[in-house]
């Protein structure tokens, strides 16, 4: 199946999934990085799928995405509070003890933190084209390496907390 052959909101889910398990993984493994981040950008360089990266439809995706994280993070977060630890455990009928709240709380971040870093890459390069900014060594490669760039920091940082 050709790329072009696939509906555009079907490419963005498919970079979406790719790149969240891409996520989790150099969460769990950050020594992984190395060979891993030249994966993910495999999956953002390649130009079929460029285009839809910097489309509106893709920011709304990746704000629902930010959303869902976001939420499951401010829940995790109460729930691994010392006060409001009781309230979310007797909430979720005792699913959510305050010890998984933790580790499910830290092992949110780097998700989130990628993909904030991505919608806000979304956003500049899609701000950029209804600028009439048209250099496509910009789009290819210099917004996709700062986003890697962001997002490798973030696992570095978030490495050194465990």
């Amino acid at each position: 199946m050709r790329i072009n052959a696939v509906n555009p909101n079907t490419i963005g889910i498919i970079i979406q999934t790719e790149v969240a398990s891409f996520a989790l993984l150099l969460s769990l493994q950050p020594q992984l990085t190395p060979y891993l981040l030249p994966l993910i950008a495999a999956t953002v360089i390649i130009p079929d799928i460029n285009k839809s990266i910097y489309s509106p439809s893709f920011q709304r995706q990746t704000a629902w995405v930010l959303l869902a994280l976001a939420v499951m993070e401010a829940i995790t977060g109460f729930a691994a509070g010392p006060v409001s630890s009781n309230v979310i455990f007797k909430a979720t009928g005792g699913l959510l003890t305050r010890g998984l709240s933790i580790q499910l709380h830290i092992l949110l971040i780097d998700p989130l933190a990628f993909f904030f870093i991505l919608h806000i890459a979304s956003g500049i390069g899609l701000s950029l084209i209804r600028r009439g900014i048209r250099w496509p060594p910009l789009y290819r490669f210099i917004i996709p390496m700062l986003l890697l760039m962001g997002f490798a920091a973030v696992v570095y940082l978030d490495s050194l907390m465990l």
